[in-house]
């Protein structure tokens, strides 16, 4: 490990300690039940304070990549335990989009939106209506890429919303803050993005219509799929 960790300046936040650290976990530099060094030992490696390290180490356990045993050490844990948290850190690793890992959040997204519009279709309030009825006008006469895909998003969660189902929301909310940070992803195709499928799916809401408004959105999100196998291919 010693070849593989360099010291950091002591400016260095322990956000950056703990991207280092998380790094070398993802990449293989230890496995599930190995232990990291000491505190001392991995201080003086990163030319950190053990305080500083502490504050980074803490993140890590957060994730639920380490645990820190009090006379044991600090012993790895396998990252398919780890909380949804860490889904931005397998996404860009040094830089790089995992587009596996994309893959596997738009099929979640499916899985779960389409759930969402069913569920709004059935539990949406008029205030829910009047909302997506708003984004949806300013949806379909935008031809700004950038806020089409800020409004298409903003369309889904105000039906996440409508659904009424706060796991929905936040999951919702966590998919959205991966798509901002790398919206530049998607951005060629956003002039020639058809609004159709979304159209029907809030007629479907407004109607009360649950498999209409279930249908409409897995063939929207499956056209969202298709989109991203291409650029991938690219």
């Amino acid at each position: 490990m010693e070849n593989d960790l360099i010291p950091v300046e002591k400016i260095k936040v322990p956000e950056q300690i703990a991207e280092m650290l998380l790094k070398y976990i993802l990449q293989g530099g230890v496995s599930p039940g190995d232990k990291l060094p000491p505190e001392r030992t991995l201080a003086t490696q990163l030319n950190v304070t053990r305080a500083t390290l502490r504050e980074a180490l803490k993140k890590l356990e957060q994730l639920k990549l380490i645990v820190i045993h009090q006379g044991k050490g600090i012993i790895v844990e396998d990252f398919h335990n780890a909380s949804i948290d860490l889904i931005f850190s397998l996404l860009v690793i040094d830089g790089e989009i995992d587009f596996k890992i994309l893959e596997n959040i738009f099929e979640a997204r499916e899985l779960f939106a389409t759930d969402v519009a069913r569920l709004a279709a059935k539990r949406s309030e008029k205030k829910d209506i009047e909302q997506m009825k708003i984004l949806m006008e300013e949806l379909v006469n935008t031809t700004d890429p950038i806020k089409i895909h800020l409004l298409d998003f903003e369309f889904f969660r105000q039906m996440a919303l409508a659904s009424k189902n706060i796991v929905y929301i936040l999951l919702m909310n966590t998919i959205k803050t991966i798509y901002d940070k790398h919206l530049d992803l998607f951005l060629p195709s956003s002039t020639n993005l058809d609004t159709s499928l979304q159209q029907e799916i809030l007629k479907a809401v407004i109607n009360g219509d649950e498999e209409k408004a279930a249908q409409s959105a897995r063939k929207f999100l499956q056209r969202g799929m298709s989109l991203l196998k291409s650029l991938n291919s690219t």
